[in-house]
């Protein structure tokens, strides 16, 4: 009968405190955190329970047993408390410092487990700790090369913890797969992707394979959207499209700026390269998508053909620009041309020259291409053809013209010839 009342008492308390535990877990941090020594308590305290209800009951080394116990179990409280200031207050909120989420988990393991030998070598004077620590070690080794995959894992997830290729909200990418990393577990890595998919790589894995980080040491990443373009437009003229298209995109930075790179002439088209600069990795196809459906816009807009892939014969050599220009002038006219504003507050905006009367460029409005620029005059620069060539004529300025960068009153145009007037840069060009 004692018997049985015996464990039926300890075993409610048992079950009492563990309820009461993980109730009160549920509602305050440091419950949480000091749950494993409560349930040692807790069991502890039912130990005692059976052993004053069944006085019949009691074995020589139970009053030893339930010593070290109490002994074990006040250390442990005390070493989890100093370890949750250590790591909570002192280094993560004083100092501010981001622990691996299993560094304090392993510590506070392995004060346990030391913690444990020694309060058995005090509480039990006779024990032999060697042969325990040595048949530990055996089986240590047994059980390492049956579980050798898993602790292979968690090896790495150290390793990764301690050294950090990559933090929490990083985004990643590993072999053919990438995301933005979501957890770090003593087995694996989680990742979320693109399509809002959960992708778990073993630590193993990512001890062995290319990591690309993409968020560190910052999370500026370039993006390059390669764009090809007739080879009749100028350089200069696909460049200013392709900067306007990357202005104002939601989630393409100012600062770097974007960049225009002409990378290469191919068989049908120039192909030119778009440098953009963004933050967000996760949106990077959604920026790509954006700012290539304004280079479609914005090319039929201004003329710009993106051809398709071609190949010329020539059975004869072609005539050079040049004799075209003076057959056409001999034949009596002048070849249409025009004047193309490259750079400035007007950028943008050209001038078309016919050759039928002179065209002038300055600020006020009565001239075919007005300005805004502070350094031009109301009638800065005439553009005529005369005696078979185009020449610009300075009528006069207060701040003068440049004509490639050299001071000039009166110049021969030729084609893509740059003249500046004040910080307005102008091309003129012949079609």
């Amino acid at each position: 009968m004692w018997m049985t009342l015996a464990v039926l008492g300890s075993a409610g308390l048992l079950a009492l405190l563990i309820v009461a535990v993980a109730a009160l877990g549920r509602r305050f941090f440091w419950m949480r955190q000091l749950a494993f020594p409560l349930y040692v308590g807790a069991a502890v305290a039912a130990l005692e329970v059976f052993r004053l209800l069944d006085p019949a009951w009691q074995p020589a080394a139970l009053a030893e047993a339930l010593a070290w116990a109490a002994l074990f179990l006040g250390l442990i409280t005390v070493f989890r408390l100093l370890g949750l200031y250590l790591f909570e207050v002192h280094l993560t909120a004083r100092r501010g410092m981001r622990l691996p989420p299993l560094l304090p988990a392993v510590t506070m393991l392995l004060v346990y487990l030391v913690t444990a030998l020694v309060t058995l070598r005090i509480s039990f004077p006779r024990l032999d700790v060697a042969p325990l620590i040595a048949t530990s070690a055996v089986t240590s080794l047994v059980l390492g090369l049956a579980l050798q995959p898993i602790l292979g894992n968690f090896f790495a997830g150290l390793v990764i913890s301690v050294e950090k290729p990559f933090r929490i909200n990083d985004w990643i990418r590993v072999g053919e797969q990438e995301g933005r990393v979501m957890a770090i577990t003593w087995r694996t890595t989680h990742l979320r992707t693109r399509d809002n998919d959960n992708l778990v790589i073993p630590n193993s894995k990512l001890a062995d394979e290319r990591v690309l980080n993409y968020y560190y040491p910052h999370p500026l990443h370039m993006e390059r959207i390669k764009v090809p373009a007739h080879f009749d437009e100028p350089p200069y003229h696909v460049r200013r499209v392709l900067l306007d298209c990357a202005a104002g995109v939601p989630g393409v930075l100012d600062k770097p700026a974007p960049e225009v790179y002409v990378l290469a002439f191919e068989a049908s088209a120039v192909l030119y390269e778009l440098r953009i600069w963004i933050e967000d990795m996760a949106q990077g196809p959604r920026i790509d998508s954006e700012v290539r459906a304004r280079v479609w816009e914005e090319f039929h807009k201004e003329g710009i053909v993106i051809p398709y892939p071609i190949q010329t014969l020539e059975i004869s050599r072609p005539e050079h620009p040049r004799h075209a220009a003076a057959r056409r002038a001999a034949q009596g006219g002048p070849p249409p041309a025009q004047l193309y504003v490259a750079e400035g507050a007007e950028r943008g905006r050209s001038l078309a020259l016919d050759g039928a009367q002179p065209a002038t460029v300055g600020r006020s409005r009565a001239c075919g291409l007005a300005l805004t620029d502070p350094n031009a005059s109301k009638e800065h620069l005439r553009l005529a053809w005369e005696d078979g060539a185009w020449v610009m004529t300075d009528l006069g300025s207060s701040h003068g013209t440049r004509v490639n960068g050299r001071p000039a009153e009166r110049a021969v145009l030729r084609p893509f010839d740059r003249i500046a007037i004040g910080d307005t840069v102008m091309i003129f060009e012949i079609d």
